[in-house]
């Protein structure tokens, strides 16, 4: 959405919840002088910094704000197309290496100086998690004090970012070892190196392990993961009671509560989107080799049968939602959107509820009904300030609404 930190567009919301696991986040694109004023030259030297690769020169200042050389190759069918590994170990918690493009890195070089928009708010006095042995699980995450709903109780920082056109542009063994020099390049490679594997098709342990552990990023326009290695201790749940808020504008990330969370419980976060059945969660969970048995999933048979009806429901409504908007039969959208913010309640899929309130908004803004839709907008707001999804911002309604004549 254009100028708001909120959700996509109508028929976007109607696919499902607020992804958990897979983000889409981006950065804004630059607009740089390229011959700018000697008065304007030294700011602009760190505000909008050109492309380099392994030709930069010989002195540190070259390179900066990366504190070790790039270190680039080409495509193995197009030697123009460079890769290089960028990595500034002093940033964050360990450091962060980035495999892309070197216009990409130039572009997202102003990230390293930024945090979460607003700091990460965290109560310090007290610990709020441990990482602690889980078995079968290997390591989970567990509440060391009571965390209460909407509150952020952990900051990491990335710490490898993979541009995902990479692996295919290079022979695997080449892959492999950049993959290795990002690694090394950390001020502590441990703590990625550590991390839990699960892939029964990876042939290297740092493929293996962004496999089992990154997120789905997007860094400037292109696809990239990222690995967080603190939140990637957090295990999956299909009813979780924390999600993970990615910042756009910098590299580091917050863990929310979704609800109030007890001393010795569990944290847990969604790998996959949370409005799908139990049969696809678990075909899904899959490629992370374990088969989940959270309370949603170990619940009685009427009770899964139950819920995935309502989950088979909605989505079957939602389509329905789509065919009404193309046929311009507004009434059916309207009653047939209100079927579905039952339903996501009754599944107590908060994130879906704030989410098809903003459809329902939409479809009263395009019915000419601006009182009912700004109420709905608001109720949307509210909804995902509550969860901790958004920070409030006194133009966020209005932002939203502008986004509906668009």
């Amino acid at each position: 959405m254009k100028n708001s930190q909120y959700g996509p567009n109508i028929i976007s919301f109607l696919v499902g919840a607020l992804p958990v696991l897979a983000v889409d986040i981006g950065m804004g694109t630059k607009h740089c002088l390229t011959d700018p004023p000697p008065a304007l030259r030294h700011d602009a030297q760190f505000r909008c910094l050109p492309p380099i690769d392994e030709n930069v020169g010989t002195q540190p200042v070259d390179w900066s704000p990366w504190t070790h050389r790039p270190n680039c190759v080409g495509a193995e069918k197009d030697p123009s197309q460079k890769y290089c590994v960028y990595s500034n170990s002093r940033h964050g918690y360990q450091g962060i290496s980035i495999i892309t493009k070197p216009k990409t890195a130039a572009d997202s070089a102003g990230m390293l100086n930024e945090e979460f928009p607003g700091g990460h708010g965290l109560n310090t006095t007290t610990p709020s998690y441990a990482i602690v042995d889980m078995p079968p699980k290997g390591k989970g995450v567990v509440a060391t004090r009571r965390i209460s709903r909407a509150e952020a109780f952990m900051s990491d920082w990335a710490t490898v970012v993979l541009d995902l056109s990479f692996p295919k542009a290079m022979q695997q063994h080449i892959g492999h070892q950049y993959l290795h020099l990002a690694a090394d390049q950390l001020s502590n490679p441990d703590k990625v190196l550590e991390l839990s594997r699960s892939s029964t098709q990876a042939i290297d342990i740092m493929e293996d392990i962004l496999g089992t552990n990154a997120f789905s990023y997007t860094l400037g326009d292109d696809p990239h993961m990222a690995l967080y290695p603190e939140v990637a201790r957090i295990n999956h749940g299909c009813k979780p009671n924390a999600f993970v808020r990615f910042s756009p504008t910098s590299f580091d990330v917050k863990v929310v509560a979704f609800r109030d969370i007890e001393v010795g419980e569990e944290i847990t976060i969604s790998y996959i989107p949370l409005n799908h059945p139990r049969e696809k969660r678990q075909r899904d969970l899959r490629r992370w080799g374990f088969e989940c048995k959270c309370s949603l999933c170990a619940a009685s048979k009427t009770e899964i049968a139950a819920s995935d009806y309502r989950r088979e429901k909605i989505a079957s409504l939602q389509q329905d939602v789509i065919k009404a908007i193309g046929e311009l039969d507004g009434t059916t959208a309207v009653r047939t959107a209100y079927e579905i913010l039952t339903l996501v309640k009754a599944e107590d899929i908060p994130t879906m509820v704030a989410s098809q309130y903003e459809v329902l908004a939409r479809l009263f803004w395009k019915a000419g009904d601006i009182e009912t839709a700004t109420r709905y907008a608001q109720k949307s707001l509210d909804t995902l300030m509550e969860l901790g999804y958004i920070d409030y911002r006194a133009d966020d309604l209005s932002l939203l609404l502008k986004d509906f004549t668009t």
